[in-house]
Parts: C-alpha cells; structure tokens; sequence
C-alpha cells in the first residue's frame, strides 16, 4: 500500500514544476522558503506585507471544511515614525488548475464580500527588542475571512492577493484525489504518549523486561506491531513545536502555531476569529456520523493534546471555552464534535467560578445532552450502560501513576474532588490510563456498533514529568501505556474486532532524554565531592544492569529505588542538583524561582541530594525553571488495516492523511453539501 508521504511529494513535484517566473506580479505563484531568524511579523507570512491562511502548501481532502483569512500589514520597520495608515482596500481571486482567476466571492458562493476587520499589533522584530526597552514595530491589519468554505474537486488552488498595481502574493493549495483503503479500517485508535521519544522506550524497556545474556524475554507491547516509522515534528514556524499544535497536526493535517488548536494563528488578538480547518473528529460526524467518538487523556480534557481532536482555539489556555466548545462547537462552523466517551481531569472548569459563565456543564451535559457524568473510578468501572459518558476525576491534571498507585498518601490533601467540595481526590479513587481505555473502548462498541469507532488516548504525564527532570515519574507514565495498550489488544482480539481496528502508537513531540550508564546510588550517598559522585556512574563496561525487577509481571518494576538506578537525562534543563535519585515525596521541583525572577537549583530536591548532588549548569534562559521540547522526530508504531501509511518518515501532519484513508474518510459521500445554503 502507499503510504501518506505520497501526498507530499505528489503536490510539492507539481508546485515546484510549475512555478512561475515572475515573482511578485499579482496572480504570480512563487515557492518562497521559511526565511531566517527568530521574530517573524507573522508565522508563514513570507510577503513583505500580506498574509494568506491556509497558508502556502496547505493540503485538504475533497470537501474538508476551512476559513480563508487575507491580511494586509501596513508598518514602518523605524518604529520611530508614525504608523502608515492601513490599507483600504484589496482583492482575493481564486483559480483552479491553472484556469481563470475568479473572484473569492464568487469561486466560494457568496453573496456580499466579508467585511473589513481592522486592528493593530506590536511586532517585537528581534532579540534587542525583546530583551530591551526598544520599541516594538506597530503593525495596521486590515483583513477578511470567508468562513467554512471548501474545495469539493481533487486539484491545485491558487489563491491570490493582489494590494497594488504590482503588489501580490499568491499561495497554492493541493485538494488529493480521495484513496480508497484496500482494506478499511472500521475503527481507529490513536495512542499518544505526550513528549515520549525512543530514549523513554529504552529506557522503559530496561526497567520492565527481563533479560538473558542481554537478550530480552519480551518487548514492550508496541513494539510487536506491524511497521514503524517516523515522525517530523516541526511547527509551521519555528523547529519546535508544543503540543497544541502538534496534537492539532494529527487532527487536521495542517501544521500550526505554538498554543493554537484547530485553527491558523492569525494576528489578531481574539482567541477565538482565527481561521480554522475541520478536524478529523468533525470529519467523522459528518461522513460517518454512525461511528462513535472517544477521547481520553491523563491530563486535564481542555489540555492541548485532548483538546485538539474537538477544539478551534488559537489559545490552548482558554480553559473554560475549551469546555464549552464539547457540546456547543463554534459559530459559523460545523457541529460540535460532542465526544461519546470523555474521560479526563480538569473539573474546575465544569463549575463553579471557573466555569464559563458559571454554568454547571454537569447538569447541563447530563440534562440537556444525554451525558452520563462519573466522578471516581468506582463508578466509571460500574458503569455498563450505552449512554455518552463523561468521566471528571479531579480538578487539574490526574495524578500521576505513582502517586496513583505507589504513593497515594502524597495525594492526602490536594483538595482536588471532582465535585468542588474541597474534599481530596485521592490518586487510589482516580481511574489509570488503562482503566479509562477500556471503558471508552466498551462504550465506543456499544454507541457505534458496525460504524465503528474512533478513539484517541493519550498519556499525558510522560510529557509533564519530563519538563521537570522527574524521570522515574515518567518512565512510569509510559509503562501505564504500554500496559494500556497490551489490554487493549487483548480487548480487541476478545471482542472480535481486532482485525478490523487500525492502531497507532506515537508522540506529539520529543524530549531530549536518554540514558548513558547505570548509577551506584550507595556510592553516590556515600560521597560529597563532584569527583567521587562522577565516579558512581558506571558507562561501557560498567554500565552493567539497574536493579529494577517485574518479579510479579504486572509491566511495572516491583523496586523502584534499587541500588543500581540509570544514569539518565536530558540535554537541556535549569540549573539544578542531580543524584539520580527517586523522589519520593512528591512529583520533582527541579529548580526554584529567586527575588530577581530567575531559576536556581532547589536545594530540598530530594533527586538531587537536597542540594549536595552533582552541579548541574543549565542551558536555557534563566526564566526557564524546567526542560523543554526537542526537535527531534519522533516514533510511530501501527497496526491493522491502513497501517502501511506510517511505515516511513512522514510530517505529522501527514499523520490526519493516513488515518482519513484508512478510514475511508477522504471522499466526500453522496449527499455532502446539499444543506449548505449560499453564504
């Protein structure tokens, strides 16, 4: 089968072979590379002084909905001059294949032109604005968007802007020719382990497999699957990405912006105007409207990677929304996605102050959209009925496997009970990852039945105990995984359908984390001086095996603070002290804000020695108390019908492609687009 990557190569051969000559003419098509340097005015806005979203090189499927937004920048780069004035008028035409240019209005179906919009922004345009007192560039936008707008026809669309009598800047979009799978897939399940990459799975693997002779018994359970390939992670501006837009890729098969959800980040400054493409999940209920719709996650449900298969937003922090957006979509758009099954954290935002408008999205999803609502996981594991379902089990992000299951008197206290009565949420009453995978799965076979289903579960603390250096956190996170998705299978093959489900195992995003050697943590307490910790480390040779056993085969170690532990890290991080150690107490507080702002190492860490481990000079901004995401491409395991696609390395926005053909999502059925009325 061919995989996705063909859709790439297939449209960037056409755009490069026939791009025009004369650069700048209105109507004139030209392929510009991302330029150099770190303050652009506008992600993917390489004309001087206009903008088109989707911008250049986008790719839809026949039918797929989208907002097309024009900006015009008028500015000078002497900040000390004033402001030109914004320009006043402009004019978008549409061709197809090469014919004849047609007006926005007319080649969409609309019967008055959008209106102008009009606002301004400051544009901090390098790095001795950003940390100095200079002043930013002002920025006058006049713009117009068409709302939900479609090409039906497989081709190449060139949209252009033309804002003078030589000014003009022109995009080209491919629409693919739909490809029917050899085989469909009737149901799709996307694991994702946010901020995991191939270090954790060694990693991981070294904790939780036992070996002969350096032979390991088994591997994980993913790693059984039919193909794997790679994934490019890299964001539409910059090299690397967060997990909204990340997550937002895999959705829509669009790349995107830091922070923004389902949408492109234009420059305004209203969370909620930017021009947005139709996800996956909004795809599916229109197509398929029979299949059901899950979503699980570790993190609280309006957090980025959760949020992504049911949102449009260009700011992932717009909790309370995000909540409302479940049931009630956005305007000008199609139906909301209204999840079958919605297991997850993040109560405080269903009622209470925190809640939009201070509505009760319990009552109301219950009362006015036939949710079943559970709180703990007593009653997610009770529930046997065929209602949507949504499960709340604490406010913020669910705790953590350990804290779950190990250390559950580290969650006495945290005030964190679903229904807001400040009483605790206990990690023993919280549900795990594969507790939630498998009610979901029982859930999404009942409401969608021979539809079928599709279900994105993610493990949202492999991400969130890495930025902090908490590595025995995360390792832990990622084998909740990895038994999530052995019961998983299991569920599949008992219940008949995993012949026809497509599974896919991937990340968002990468940290840079590995291993180099094993640790002596005896000896490493037993010594003060940075020479004689160093000396704990054992490498090559006396790298040897850490002391972490699944005596009991559950896929966790039974010790995990064995005498030999792993020499293990990330190549970026804040200053801070590092033993090694396991933390005990609590989720890991690597580095500690100081009265001028800045970070410096926490000398009550308890992974670094309460401050008498190993020096460790940091490598980030001073502002910056925890790790970040690294660029680097990331794993995808997948299996079943469709899986093929992802046996390469493909772009994550690749990623929505091979999942839409699998499921025989890209071609537009007979009756699409008979409701929609002129605009």
């Amino acid at each position: 089968m061919k995989t996705a990557s063909i859709y790439k190569a297939a449209s960037l051969a056409l755009i490069c072979s026939s791009a025009l000559a004369a650069a700048g003419r209105p109507g004139t098509y030209r392929l510009n590379p991302d330029p150099e340097g770190q303050y652009p005015r506008l992600g993917a806005c390489p004309d001087e002084h206009s903008c088109i979203f989707p911008p250049d090189l986008s790719q839809f499927v026949p039918g797929a909905y989208f907002d097309l937004r024009v900006e015009l920048h008028a500015y000078d780069k002497d900040s000390s001059k004033p402001v030109p004035e914004p320009y006043s008028s402009f004019k978008t035409t549409v061709r197809k294949d090469g014919g004849r240019w047609v007006d926005a209005d007319d080649f969409f179906d609309f019967d008055k032109t959008p209106a102008l919009e009009n606002w301004s922004f400051n544009w901090t345009d390098s790095i001795e604005t950003a940390l100095t007192d200079a002043k930013p560039v002002e920025v006058a936008v006049t713009s117009r968007i068409w709302r939900k707008i479609k090409f039906d026809k497989p081709g190449t669309y060139d949209v252009s802007v033309q804002y003078g009598p030589k000014d003009g800047y022109t995009v080209r979009y491919t629409v693919i020719e739909p490809k029917k799978p050899k085989k469909k897939a009737k149901n799709a399940i996307l694991f994702i382990a946010d901020g995991c990459n191939v270090g954790m799975i060694t990693a991981a693997r070294a904790l939780a497999r036992k070996h002969t002779s350096g032979k390991y018994h088994n591997l994980l359970s993913f790693e059984e699957f039919d193909n794997l390939g790679h994934v490019i992670t890299n964001s539409i501006d910059g090299l690397v990405t967060d997990s909204a837009n990340s997550a937002s890729s895999y959705a829509t098969g669009h790349k995107g912006s830091v922070s923004a959800l389902g949408v492109y980040a234009d420059s305004s400054k209203d969370p909620f105007d930017d021009p947005k493409v139709e996800l996956v999940t909004e795809l599916i209920r229109r197509r398929q409207p029979g299949k059901a719709v899950g979503v699980v996650s570790t993190a609280a449900g309006q957090d980025a990677t959760p949020a992504a298969f049911y949102v449009h937003t260009r700011e992932r922090g717009e909790a309370a929304e995000i909540v409302d957006q479940i049931v009630h979509g956005v305007p000008d758009w199609v139906d909301a996605v209204a999840p079958d099954v919605w297991l997850a954290g993040g109560a405080e935002y269903f009622k209470g102050e925190d809640a939009l408008n201070g509505t009760d999205y319990y009552n109301l999803l219950e009362q006015d959209y036939g949710y079943k609502v559970v709180l703990n996981k007593k009653d997610l594991k009770n529930y046997r009925d065929d209602d949507k379902l949504l499960g709340v089990f604490r406010t913020g992000n669910l705790d953590v496997w350990m804290e779950r299951n190990i250390l559950v008197n580290n969650t006495i206290g945290n005030g964190a009970a679903p229904d807001l009565t400040g009483k605790d949420a206990l990690g023993s009453d919280q549900p795990g990852l594969d507790d939630m995978t498998i009610k979901a799965l029982e859930v999404l076979k009942k409401r969608g039945g021979k539809d079928g289903f599709f279900l994105m579960s993610e493990a949202a603390s492999v991400d969130k105990q890495l930025h902090p250096l908490d590595f025995s956190r995360a390792w832990a996170e990622l084998l909740e995984m990895d038994v999530t998705i052995r019961k998983t299978v299991d569920w599949l093959k008992k219940n008949g359908e995993y012949e026809d489900t497509l599974i896919l195992f991937t990340a968002d995003h990468s940290h840079a984390f590995d291993v180099w050697g094993s640790v002596d943590q005896k000896y490493m307490a037993q010594h003060s001086t940075d020479k004689d910790m160093r000396d704990a480390i054992g490498v090559y040779q006396y790298s040897g095996w850490p002391g972490y056993f699944d005596n009991d085969n559950d896929g966790f170690p039974d010790n995990w603070t064995p005498d030999i532990t792993l020499a293990a890290g990330t190549n970026n991080g804040p200053d801070h002290y590092e033993a090694f150690a396991f933390s005990g107490s609590g989720p890991r507080l690597p580095a500690v804000r100081g009265e001028d702002g800045n970070y410096a190492p926490n000398p009550k860490d308890q992974s670094g020695k309460y401050g008498d481990g190993l020096h460790w000079n940091g490598n980030l901004p001073v502002n910056q108390g925890q790790g970040v995401h690294s660029m680097a491409d990331v794993f995808i395991y997948s299996n079943g019908p469709g899986s093929d696609n992802f046996k390469k390395t493909i772009e994550n926005w690749e990623v929505f492609f091979g999942i839409t053909e699998a499921l025989d999502l890209q071609r537009p059925t007979k009756n699409e687009g008979k409701k929609d009325k002129k605009h």
